[in-house]
This record gives structure tokens, C-alpha cells and sequence, in this order.
């Protein structure tokens, strides 16, 4: 059983398949968590705490308050997609984990104009 969306096993095993000893100790550093990221909704006047669930990076995302986790990095962060890059002619790469197109915890594109989808 899958500890990630089907997606993040994609990439995790491209990258072990690929990476030298210290692209692996780089992507050990910048592992996938599951992570809660709280936000306050307003609507009809009032407000209310909520939360969403989404794997983040344990290195990146520690760096913020728990209270900005909502616009924090979604896995798999820079890092990440920059170790992925060199083998961006490999036929197995998908062009989703590409740096431009990173995500925010909250599902939107840091680079609003992409409209990349993650493989199902």
C-alpha cells in the first residue's frame, strides 16, 4: 500500500532509480509528510478555523509558522523538482514535476498562468 498519492510514488521511485549518493541524501533531506495547514474561512460574516490536509516537504515547511502552512510549498518542493531536472530527457519524466510547476498546500500554482495536471 502506497504511503503517497500514486503521483508522489511515480516520482520518489523515478528519483532512487536515478539519483547519485548525494542526490539521494538531498531528497532524504526534503522528505514527503503528511501535514495539517490551518486557515481561517470567512463567509456570511462570519469566520471559521479550518484545516487542509496535504504532503509537504519536513524541510521546508519547518522553516514556516504553523500558521502559513496554507501558502507553504506542496511536496515535491524545489528541491525536489530540481533534482528531478537533469533527467528531464529521460522518457519516464513527467513534464508535472517540472519547478514551474510547484503548487502551494492550498492547490494553487505558484506560477498562477500554468495549468499543469498531476498524472492520476
Amino acid at each position: 500500500m502506497a504511503r503517497h498519492a500514486l503521483w508522489i510514488e511515480e516520482l520518489l521511485g523515478f528519483l532512487l532509480m536515478r539519483l547519485d549518493e548525494t542526490g539521494f541524501e538531498q531528497l532524504v533531506a526534503h522528505e514527503p509528510k503528511r501535514m495539517t495547514a490551518p486557515y481561517i474561512e470567512t463567509a456570511g460574516g462570519r469566520a471559521e478555523s479550518r484545516a487542509i490536509y496535504f504532503t509537504g516537504c519536513v524541510t521546508c515547511c519547518q522553516l514556516l509558522p504553523p500558521d502559513s502552512l496554507y501558502y507553504a510549498e506542496a511536496w515535491p518542493c524545489q528541491a525536489v523538482r530540481s533534482l528531478a531536472l537533469p533527467f528531464a530527457d529521460d522518457p519516464e519524466y513527467a513534464e508535472a514535476w517540472r519547478p514551474e510547476n510547484a503548487m502551494l498546500a492550498s492547490g494553487k500554482f505558484i506560477h498562477p498562468e500554468q495549468e499543469v495536471r498531476h498524472p492520476s
